[in-house]
């Protein structure tokens, strides 16, 4: 019986553990193409450094915004500067929030190691990008949701669309010289205007202005090494 009390115990515990273990924040990989590979570690997990550390190949943006390191500081910043090299750049995306012991760690700035982050006075980073604070907190809750990282650092254009038939239409009277319509006015199967003043405005899309600025740090320095 004692026996048999024993087991149960022993197997609830391990049960705890794995129901934990299966709650904790998982991280985020992600290939941003062009064989730069995003990095989203989780929060105190010691086993996050993996994630840096199975990019054996290429760039990466490292997202560091809004992370507590814990205790493993010393050890995420031994393993950025061990990742960074003048060969194999490491863009760490940072924010007023970071733990700031990797902050303090990572301020003096290592070979291949560029710190981004928003404009802020509370913040020393090489690349301070102009984005308010919310937005910049939005975008990563939103990563952190699965958002698709794509969408995030692509700008969308809100323009009117016109189609085949208005195209055509503009493009034959221009032909034929014909001006007895403005060009501007409506065509019967043309988009009708819709300005409501009352109307509620379109809610802009999230843009990561930070993630999209590594991106293109990363970009602009391929083109210059294919040069």
């Amino acid at each position: 019986m004692i026996l048999l009390r024993i087991a149960l115990t022993l197997g609830l515990f391990v049960l705890a553990a794995d129901l934990r273990a299966a709650t904790t924040p998982a991280g985020r990989t992600e290939d941003l193409g062009q064989g730069l590979t995003y990095v989203r570690p989780a929060n105190n997990n010691a086993e996050s450094l993996a994630l840096l550390k199975a990019v054996t190949a290429g760039p990466a943006v490292l997202d560091l915004r809004y992370f507590s390191a814990g205790e493993n500081a010393a050890g995420w910043i031994a393993a950025i500067k061990s990742f960074a090299t003048p060969k194999r750049i490491c863009l760490v995306l940072v924010s007023p929030e970071t733990t700031p012991e990797l902050l303090s760690g990572l301020a003096p700035g290592a070979p291949g190691c560029v710190m981004i982050g928003r404009t802020s006075p509370a913040l020393n980073v090489a690349i301070s990008v102009d984005t308010p604070a919310d937005t910049d907190r939005k975008a990563w809750d939103a990563i952190v949701q699965g958002a698709v990282l794509e969408k995030l650092i692509t700008a969308t254009l809100d323009k009117p669309r016109y189609d085949e038939a208005v195209l055509a239409k503009e493009h034959a009277a221009d032909i034929n010289g014909d001006d007895s319509e403005p060009k501007d006015a409506a065509a019967p199967d043309s988009p009708k205007k819709t300005d409501d003043p009352k109307a509620p405005a379109k809610p802009k899309p999230l843009v990561d202005a930070v993630l999209q600025r590594a991106v293109q740090i990363d970009r602009g320095l391929l083109a210059l090494r294919r040069l």
